[in-house]
């Protein structure tokens, strides 16, 4: 495929304490919602025409509907979505194919996560992704105002994704990492986040950024900085009911959380979880949800563990494998990726060549920052 790079992203942007407030911004991903046609006009719903390249858009296409997908369509919809995104853009970050497909089959997979079903901008670029068949599709998706065009230098760094010249700023969501003159990108949308930076370090994180002090709601966004200062929350608007609450209100001991989508049944505002048959229910926003972990892990009951959600807004840290079965995706010896989620080692290797990528490659130094990785399918015609 042909790698861009960061033309796109201005100089000043990738030096020291430059272009922090386009980074930090998480509302942009909100306020902007892209449709399917505006992420990638070559879809076919959008009246690509392959004869004469050009794109016949008359009318936007339909959002799919993930919540009409059988299981196995949702689980095969996300293994194909996230071996591209690793095999295209490279295992960094939440990229890699086990982190990746954990937050896919959360999005494609409604009957197991039934309370926090993926929305807004999360929701348009994992309806891109799950359609691709090549690096060009892939770079549409993750870049939906087009990849930057070159790298600033030969070397290794880092940068944030900054507004088009046209003023639109899709692409401050973007995590940029320039490897050998080439540029890979991550899209913090995907995960209900955005691009932060503390000038040197760059990263996917809430919207107060890399060196933030609070734990509440803005709006609609869920504020949750950790000891090292560094904001993990994550954008309400991209799940559930689309609303940040703190819960138990009036209470010295309160926590933040993303409203589920319910019943309109109440509960008394719990931050744990107990876990029956392999589903964690919980209570961390007055109502009450559940998680089938056992479903989205492939895997029996003993992938849900009862105790404390933590942090306490995450739905989903009671789906985890204790002691870890495995730490990092692998590569068989036919070529095939085993995906390695929350320690659990998931479903049948995937076909690389199979899926018209090429034969799994392993990386001698993890380029990823998030949980899995280590191992990818290489792109297209690439043995």
């Amino acid at each position: 495929m042909r790698r861009l790079g960061v033309a796109g992203v201005s100089a000043a942007a990738l030096v020291m304490g430059a272009g922090l407030g386009a980074c930090f911004d998480l509302f942009h991903s909100t306020r902007d919602v892209l449709t399917l046609c505006q992420i990638d006009a070559r879809a076919p719903a959008c009246g690509f025409d392959a004869s004469d390249g050009a794109a016949l858009a008359t009318a936007d296409a339909p959002e799919s509907d993930f919540c009409s997908w059988r299981r196995d369509e949702a689980h095969a919809h996300a293994r194909h979505a996230c071996a591209w995104l690793a095999a295209c853009e490279t295992p960094t970050g939440r990229n890699a194919f086990g982190s990746c497909l954990f937050r896919a089959v959360l999005a494609f997979d409604c009957a197991a996560n039934e309370n926090h079903r993926v929305k807004g901008q999360a929701h348009a670029l994992w309806d891109c992704l799950w359609r691709v068949n090549s690096c060009d599709d892939v770079e549409r998706c993750v870049f939906p105002d087009g990849p930057p065009a070159s790298c600033l230098n030969a070397g290794d760094y880092s940068a944030c994704g900054v507004a088009a010249p046209d003023g639109s700023t899709n692409n401050v969501d973007v995590r940029i990492e320039c490897r050998d003159g080439s540029a890979y990108g991550e899209n913090c949308a995907l995960w209900g986040q955005t691009c932060a930076s503390d000038g040197g370090w760059h990263a996917c994180a809430g919207a107060g950024g890399l060196g933030c002090g609070t734990r509440a709601c803005a709006g609609r966004v869920l504020e949750w900085c950790v000891a090292n200062g560094n904001d993990v929350g994550i954008d309400c608007a991209s799940n559930g009911a689309q609303q940040c609450n703190v819960l138990p209100e009036k209470s010295d001991a309160h926590w933040a959380a993303c409203a589920p989508e319910g019943d309109g049944g109440t509960c008394v505002p719990d931050a744990a979880a107990t876990c029956a048959g392999g589903i964690a229910a919980s209570c961390p926003s007055g109502i009450p949800e559940r998680i089938d972990c056992a479903s989205l892990l492939e895997a029996d009951a003993a992938v849900c563990s009862s105790g404390p959600l933590m942090p306490p807004f995450d739905w989903t840290s009671s789906c985890a494998v204790t002691p870890p079965q495995c730490d990092a995706d692998e590569c068989t010896q036919d070529g095939g990726l085993s995906a390695c989620v929350r320690g659990a080692t998931v479903g049948a290797p995937f076909d690389c060549i199979g899926a018209g990528l090429g034969a799994c490659r392993t990386f001698a130094s993890t380029p990823n920052t998030g949980d899995g990785g280590g191992a990818a399918c290489r792109p297209p015609g690439q043995q």
